[in-house]
């Protein structure tokens, strides 16, 4: 009990690290951006710090996520706290939808009327800042996530890539303006924000569907028969519940039936190795025993 409160409690801080860290960098990228994107009249910089301050309120929300699962279980939470993060994740798309809808009027505003102003050299210093932050905060989140296997953090870890990406492309709407004097700043910006937009829609998609009470999936299906497949000779599967209790907190409750030629120990050893089977694809099981085995034991008797 001890070890699993002291890993419970391990978990929770490195996680809150991880995000804090996360936050930070983000906050000195949206400070150098908006700078630079307001100093040069340059309407894709301006797009990634608004990007890059989105970023950071998702962090925020990851360690508060963190804190939160780490709460102790009370008699109005009897499973936890861990559907807080699907809220937060909720509040967090819509803002991200919002600021993308912004970006993508400022956007379409300056590509009808591009500014004057334009530091080229400027916006590829910050630009390279940035993708080098960039990978930090993604090499480091990805180290930390393949301890924890958070959905949040691997969902964090992509959104960087996704970042470099905005930036690369910054970076050659710059180039473009160096070599040839076309702005296509509105341009970078219109496909930033719709890029945005697209990220805040599936974010709120997929939390949406998670607080609605979203079964498992097809793919889980398959492995957990695969699984019990393979456990025949010992028990069988004759029922299946899921119940989704936050990201940590994944329960699928199996009614089965046990071979009743097979000594107990056989069973219990076949049960483990489901168990453990079962949390490598992030579920936690709850074994029950058939109603119809337990009727029949007692005709027996």
């Amino acid at each position: 009990m001890e070890q699993a409160l002291t890993q419970n409690i391990s978990r929770e801080n490195l996680g809150m690290k991880t995000g804090l860290f996360s936050t930070l960098g983000n906050v000195l990228l949206f400070i150098c951006k908006y700078l630079t994107g307001t100093l040069c009249g340059n309407v894709a910089v301006l797009a990634e710090s608004f990007d890059n301050l989105m970023d950071s309120i998702q962090s925020l929300m990851v360690v508060l996520g963190f804190r939160l699962a780490g709460r102790k279980e009370d008699s109005l939470h009897p499973y936890g706290h861990g559907r807080t993060e699907y809220v937060l994740g909720l509040i967090i798309a819509i803002t991200i939808i919002l600021t993308g809808a912004a970006m993508l009027r400022e956007a379409i505003q300056r590509m009808l009327q591009p500014p004057a102003r334009s530091f080229p050299t400027l916006v590829y210093g910050v630009s390279a800042l940035s993708i080098l932050a960039k990978y930090g905060i993604s090499a480091y989140t990805k180290h930390v996530n393949r301890q924890l296997e958070s959905m949040a953090l691997e969902a964090c870890e992509q959104n960087e890539w996704a970042d470099i990406k905005m930036t690369l492309m910054t970076v050659g709407s710059a180039f473009l303006y160096t070599v040839s004097g076309i702005s296509a700043d509105g341009a970078v910006g219109i496909i930033i924000s719709l890029l945005i937009l697209k990220d805040g829609v599936k974010a709120f998609l997929n939390h949406y569907m998670l607080l609605l009470g979203e079964g498992i999936s097809q793919q889980q299906l398959l492995e957990i028969q695969k699984r019990f497949d393979k456990e025949k000779d010992f028990l069988t599967l004759k029922k299946m519940d899921f119940h989704d209790y936050g990201p940590e907190s994944r329960i699928v409750s199996l009614q089965i039936t046990i071979n009743q030629e097979c000594p107990l120990d056989k069973v219990n050893q076949s049960m483990d190795r489901l168990e453990k089977e079962l949390r490598k694809i992030g579920l936690s099981p709850a074994f029950s025993l058939s109603m119809e085995q337990i009727i029949m034991k007692d005709m027996d008797k």
